[in-house]
Parts: C-alpha cells; sequence; structure tokens
C-alpha cells in the first residue's frame, strides 16, 4: 500500500516535470532567446533608464556652464506712494530700468566649460557601461535559468529511472528471485529521486524570479538554447591576447575615467584663471513715466567693468592643491584601470580554457555513466548483480549530468566574462540604443 502511495505521488511530480521541463510544440515557438532578453531588460529595467537620466543631468551642466558667456537682461520697477503731496501736487512717484550685462572677458568659465563638456562624455561613457553590465547580467542569468531546466531534467530521468527500478525489484521480489530488501533499497533510491526533483523545482524557480526581475516582466515558457554563445565558447582561441589595446579604446568604462580625468586636470586650472582680470559691459536705460519739468524721460547710460581680484586670501591657491590632489588620484585610477584590461583579458582566458576542458570532461562522465547504468541493469536482470549497485549507478549517472550542467555553465559564463574585458556585448548584436 505504501509503495502504491509512492508510485502514485511520483507520477504525479513526474508530470509535472514533464510539463516545466519539455514545452509544447506550441509553446517551443515562443521561445524567449537571449538576445530578447537583453532587449527586455534595457528597455525596461530601471538601471537602463537611471543611465539616461544621469546623461541628462550632464547635459544640464553644461547647459549651466554655458551661461557665463551669455548676456543677461534685468527689468525692475518701483512706486512710491506718500501720505502728502510735494510741492508738484503729486503723491506717488513711478519709475521703472532695464539693465543688459554682456560679459566680455571672464577668464574662469573657459575651463570650467571645457569640464562640463568632458564630464558629460565622462558620463555618457558611464551610461553605456551600465546598460552593458545590465545586459551581462541578464545574460548571466538567463544562463542558470538554463542550467537549472537541465539539472531538472536530470532530476526527472533520475526519477524514471528510479520508478523503472522498483517496479523491477517489487516483481522480482514476488516472483522469488530477489529479496524485498532490494525493492526497499529502490524505494529510498525512489525518495531520494523525488528529494532532488523538489529541490530542482525550487532552483528552476528561484532562477526564472531573477531573471524576470533584470528583464522587467515575468518570464514564461522555455528559453532558447544560446547555440552562439556555447559555440563561441567552444571555438574561441587565444587570439584576443593580442587585442588588448583595441579593448581599451573600446571598453567604456576606460573611455569614461579618461573623460573624468581631463575634466579633473581642467578644474584644476581654473584657480589660476582667476588671476586674469575680468572684464564686463553694461547698458542701462531708465524711465520716468511721469517726468517733471526739470527731470527727463528716459536716461540711458552704458560702462565697462573691470575687476581684478588681486587677492583672496589663498583661497584661489587652496582649491588649486585640492584639485590637483584629485586630478593626480583620478588619474591614477585610470592608470590601473588600464593596466588592469590586460590582466582582465589573459585570467578570462585561462579560465574559459580551464572551463572547456572541464565541460569536455564532465560530457565523457555522463557517456561513461550510462554505459554503467545499461550494464548494472541487465547484469541485475540476470541475477549478476545487487540492488544497491544499480542504485549507485543511477545516483552517479545523476550527478554526471549536474556536473555537465555546471561545467556549461562555467564554459558559457567565462566566455561571457572574456567578453565583458575585451569591451564587447555578451551577444554579437551590437546592443540597441
Amino acid at each position: 500500500m505504501t509503495w502504491c502511495r509512492v508510485n502514485i505521488a511520483s507520477i504525479a511530480v513526474a508530470a509535472l516535470i514533464a510539463g516545466v521541463a519539455w514545452p509544447s510544440p506550441a509553446r517551443a515557438q515562443e521561445q524567449l532567446r537571449m538576445e530578447d532578453a537583453i532587449r527586455l531588460a534595457l528597455a525596461n529595467n530601471e538601471r537602463a533608464q537611471k543611465a539616461v537620466v544621469r546623461v541628462e543631468t550632464a547635459e544640464g551642466q553644461v547647459d549651466r556652464a554655458r551661461t557665463a558667456f551669455f548676456p543677461s537682461l534685468t527689468a525692475n520697477g518701483s512706486g512710491t506712494w506718500r501720505a502728502t503731496e510735494d510741492r508738484t501736487g503729486r503723491s506717488t512717484t513711478t519709475n521703472g530700468t532695464v539693465t543688459l550685462t554682456q560679459p566680455i572677458l571672464v577668464p574662469s568659465a573657459f575651463p570650467l566649460y571645457a569640464q562640463a563638456k568632458h564630464t558629460r562624455e565622462s558620463e555618457r561613457w558611464a551610461a553605456n557601461q551600465d546598460r552593458r553590465v545590465l545586459a551581462f547580467d541578464t545574460a548571466r542569468a538567463f544562463l542558470q535559468v538554463l542550467t537549472s531546466e537541465r539539472v531538472l531534467e536530470a532530476a526527472a530521468r533520475r526519477l524514471d529511472r528510479a520508478k523503472a527500478n522498483l517496479q523491477n525489484a517489487e516483481a522480482r521480489a514476488q516472483a522469488g528471485l530477489a529479496s524485498t530488501n532490494d525493492a526497499t533499497r529502490a524505494l529510498v533510491e525512489q525518495a531520494s529521486s523525488l528529494r532532488e526533483v523538489a529541490q530542482a523545482q525550487g532552483s528552476a524557480a528561484k532562477a526564472h524570479t531573477q531573471l524576470s526581475f533584470l528583464v522587467g516582466k515575468r518570464i514564461e515558457g522555455a528559453l532558447a538554447e544560446p547555440d552562439r554563445t556555447t559555440q563561441g565558447a567552444e571555438s574561441f582561441e587565444n587570439a584576443a591576447q593580442s587585442k588588448v589595446q583595441e579593448a581599451i579604446d573600446r571598453r567604456p568604462d576606460v573611455r569614461a575615467a579618461a573623460e573624468r580625468t581631463l575634466a579633473l586636470k581642467l578644474s584644476a586650472k581654473e584657480p589660476l584663471y582667476r588671476l586674469i582680470p575680468s572684464l564686463s559691459a553694461q547698458g542701462q536705460l531708465r524711465v520716468l513715466p511721469d517726468p517733471l519739468p526739470t527731470e527727463k524721460a528716459t536716461d540711458e547710460t552704458v560702462s565697462l567693468t573691470l575687476t581684478w581680484n588681486v587677492f583672496d586670501q589663498g583661497a584661489r591657491y587652496a582649491d588649486r592643491r585640492t584639485r590637483l590632489a584629485q586630478s593626480e588620484s583620478q588619474q591614477l585610477d585610470e592608470k590601473l584601470l588600464r593596466r588592469s584590461v590586460a590582466t582582465d583579458v589573459e585570467l578570462a582566458i585561462i579560465a574559459l580554457r580551464t572551463a572547456r576542458e572541464a565541460y569536455r570532461i564532465a560530457g565523457d562522465a555522463v557517456a561513461a555513466t550510462q554505459r554503467l547504468i545499461d550494464e548494472e541493469e541487465i547484469l541485475y536482470r540476470q541475477g549478476l548483480a545487487r540492488a544497491i549497485e544499480v542504485t549507485t549507478a543511477n545516483a552517479q549517472r545523476f550527478d554526471a549530468e549536474v556536473s555537465r550542467a555546471s561545467a556549461k555553465l562555467s564554459m558559457e559564463q567565462a566566455y561571457l566574462e572574456l567578453r565583458f574585458a575585451l569591451g564587447l556585448a555578451p551577444i554579437d548584436e551590437e546592443l540597441p540604443k
């Protein structure tokens, strides 16, 4: 009776696995590709949207720095009321002024404007880097989902084999060809298989949830195998070691660091520009709506103003010292980043080479364990093997399949890390703007 209940439960679980791991032909046509998942993430994820806002903020700072070269126009009006009338019989007087101020020479505005433009370029490259990181995170999550599905399929196959072994052991025990201990061992193996199925289902659900979070919508249905990524990982050669300089020129984070360095260098020059006098022109029109006979209705003045801050308590030199230190710190960060590119590429190549060899070995192990299962099942039917040997072979086959799935994931992730180090996108297609 107990075996019957366990078999019914295992059949229900297997049916559920079949619906998750092996989609119907209609659903197979709607498989989500890695490229589609990346596009969804770049369109829906807040990290990609925030990258655009960063650039817009820098654009506003450039506009603000540009205002130092533009004129300003100010209009003022005033009215006065007195309780007693003056000698002309009026108790109110009004006047208005319009002032136009045009900077002619503002030395410190030039380095500040150039700094703002380099900061804007730095933010543009940094925004590209943020979007690229999001694309790679999505690709990694995509591979995690596929790996969890492969493990779930392996657990389902282990459960199917455990069920078949249990039926065989029960039949042999009833026929007196084997002891009931064989059926008990087969029952224990089925319970272990059910546990692996439950754990694999949980891992697959977590991986789907993480991918759905990154792409900004719920992912349903099966995913398409990233054949180009797998083939690229298997066929990649070490020629990329000679492309380090191209990677330095291509990587957005390096470009952003270079623009940030230029911006800080210009910022360090700005205090010295304060030593140069500034010159501005001002024109003013004064209007009296109700002038006295002795007053003019309008009065125009034009003036030039030369301002020279000869000594500012040493503030300019203190600012320059601080900004020089900030510029030097940024230069060291940029230098370290440039040096790290070659190291990142070399480490990625080593990791890919190791993962590729491990994947090949894992594939051989799966083939060997399959032969072992076939041989043990034949020997068990002939009475030449024990039940424990069959269950052990079944567990070894499952472990080998899990190891192969993990090795494939490691190989594909190593290939992604190499593309990241080279400044490439996770896919061969250009990322959408």
